[in-house]
């Protein structure tokens, strides 16, 4: 079981909250925002762009200023074409905001395969491009979610110098290769040279889940940076509030988090597909084998009154 903590003293870190496709859409920002706060900003999960420029529905409806309204959203883009990105930022800047992301992250094979996402850590020439149009012509401020290479942490010195000679507003380093995933040790290494290369543009991102993790950084590089959280995030809700002082989730915060998730989850995708996205979430907080007992409802639930069910053996046990 979780050992319950104690509230955290303020640690002089800024928090983002990481994107993630399937689960960090307007629901969970616009939840996890009203109940548990501390992020500085939320990243939307990639939207990929294409040459008709057609956004589906729910793209469109996960960057409507309308579903954001009082949480701090920077759209995040997924594409290999300048055309795109320019079009792209047009769109966003539109709709009120102030600042665009582009993946240069994901790992999956679905996306690297066609060239975008971390598969353009490889391709120089077209990265260099797309940064270049957009420092030229974009309509709004652009900055990049990376890893530190493709196949090897050896190809950092190089894709660092190339987004140090970019204006980007934050360059965020996922401290691991494209061929890492997310599994095995990370390279903190290569985030002491963003930050000598960058300053305070650079943010780090890879393995921060635990109150204890974020002192531990605190620890080893000092006041003042921005970090990345996405996997701690889901594992501890309250983990960017906890950054700030304030105190670790409760069960009746839990609780509330959930069942409004899954209502409105529901509202949109149907029962189904709304106790799907919160399996996949309670995987986080829920994934070490002593666990398993808990997250065992969870993945049996096939109608409200089981999912009911679990949440509260949930918060009685865990929380």
């Amino acid at each position: 079981m979780a050992e319950k903590e104690h509230p955290a003293a303020a640690l002089p870190v800024t928090v983002l909250a990481a994107p993630m496709e399937g689960l960090t859409d307007h629901v969970w920002r616009n939840t996890h925002c009203a109940l548990f706060g501390g992020a500085a900003a939320y990243y939307t999960p990639f939207q990929r762009l294409t040459q008709t420029f057609r956004l589906t529905v729910r793209e469109q409806r996960d960057v409507d200023p309308a579903n954001n309204r009082g949480v701090p959203v920077i759209p995040q883009a997924l594409t290999r074409d300048g055309e795109q990105l320019l079009r792209y930022l047009e769109y966003v800047r539109a709709l009120g905001y102030g600042e665009a992301d582009l993946n240069l992250g994901c790992p999956s094979p679905t996306v690297t395969k066609r060239g975008r996402g971390s598969a353009l850590l490889r391709d120089r020439d077209t990265l260099e491009t797309l940064l270049k149009r957009a420092e030229k012509e974009g309509a709004l401020p652009l900055s990049v979610k990376t890893r530190i290479g493709y196949e090897s942490p050896d190809e950092w010195d190089g894709l660092l110098a190339l987004f140090s000679d970019h204006p980007l507003t934050r360059v965020t380093i996922h401290l691991r290769t494209t061929k890492e995933g997310y599994e095995g040790p990370i390279h903190p290494e290569a985030y002491e040279k963003a930050l000598r290369a960058l300053g305070d543009r650079a943010v780090y991102n890879g393995d921060l889940r635990t109150a204890e993790d974020l002192a531990a950084f605190v620890r080893r590089f000092g006041p003042g940076h921005t970090v990345m959280a996405g996997r701690g995030l889901f594992a501890d809700p309250a983990l960017a509030r906890r950054a700030t002082g304030g105190p670790p989730a409760s069960a009746e915060e839990w609780r509330a988090f959930l069942i409004s998730l899954l209502d409105q989850w529901q509202a949109l995708y149907g029962l189904t597909v709304a106790l799907g996205r919160v399996k996949k979430l309670m995987v986080y907080p829920l994934s070490a084998p002593e666990q398993l007992s808990l997250f065992r409802p969870f993945r049996k639930a096939s109608c409200r009154e089981d999912f009911d069910r679990a949440v509260e053996g949930f918060c009685e046990r865990y929380v």
